[in-house]
């Protein structure tokens, strides 16, 4: 999300719940049961993995579309897994170290595997970029869309499914696109054209013979003012 800070990934002290705590334990009648600081710190996906390391116990941690955090979130982030290690601020004596003493070359097999999306609507830091391994995906080809359609609707591939994927594709080359529809983008049309052909609104013929432009319910597939107007400029008069 947009205010995500890399804090947020290593652990999160609920002060507000201790708060509410003592303020019903002093309703109560009951204010000298101490309240232990830890037992409010909740630790996040990173801070987990660096526990678990410290335990020798190595993990992956997946953070998904790192372009939409805050803009100093991948630099905060480079800081984190420079050092392999965290303190609880709010607990004493409450730290966490993937390193142990040692070097990040001497416990390379037991740190952390951080894997991280980004669909580039951001330019990201070049510091971070240059410590990161790039792996870009292609778009599936229809055999491994076909495959993302079952997983995803647990049922078969029908013939408006065949004919929504080769209607997609020609969208997809039909222009230069500001924001090209996805696989997101495409399940959620199937699902409407899906529903559509149940409620005998369409057909996998009528998809096939309509032109690109006109297809239904582009609204789902095409996001932004400038891609809106410029298939309309190609679509074909009713």
């Amino acid at each position: 999300r947009s205010t995500s800070r890399a804090q947020d990934l290593l652990y999160d002290y609920d002060a507000i719940g201790r708060l509410y705590d003592i303020q019903e334990r002093q309703t109560a009648g009951n204010p000298s049961q101490p309240l232990y600081r830890r037992n409010y710190v909740t630790l996040g996906e990173l801070g987990e993995a660096i526990k678990q390391s410290q335990n020798d116990i190595p993990s992956v941690v997946l953070i998904d579309e790192i372009d939409k955090a805050d803009r100093d979130f991948p630099n905060d982030l480079l800081l984190e897994v420079e050092r392999w290690q965290f303190q609880v601020k709010e607990v004493i004596n409450v730290r966490f170290d993937a390193l142990k003493g040692k070097t990040k070359e001497e416990r390379i097999d037991l740190l952390p595997l951080i894997i991280i999306t980004s669909n580039r609507e951001k330019e990201l830091p070049k510091p971070f970029l240059r410590r990161c391994l790039f792996y870009y995906l292609k778009f599936p080809e229809n055999a491994t869309l076909k495959q993302i359609i079952q997983s995803h609707f647990k049922t078969d591939i029908t013939r408006v499914s065949e004919a929504a994927i080769q209607k997609f594709g020609e969208l997809r080359g039909l222009r230069s696109w500001q924001k090209i529809p996805g696989t997101s983008e495409f399940l959620d049309w199937l699902r409407i054209l899906e529903r559509d052909q149940q409620g005998n609104q369409s057909t996998a013929e009528a998809l096939a013979d309509t032109p690109t432009a006109n297809l239904p319910h582009l609204e789902t597939l095409v996001k932004t003012q400038q891609d809106h107007e410029a298939l309309s400029k190609t679509r074909i008069p009713d």
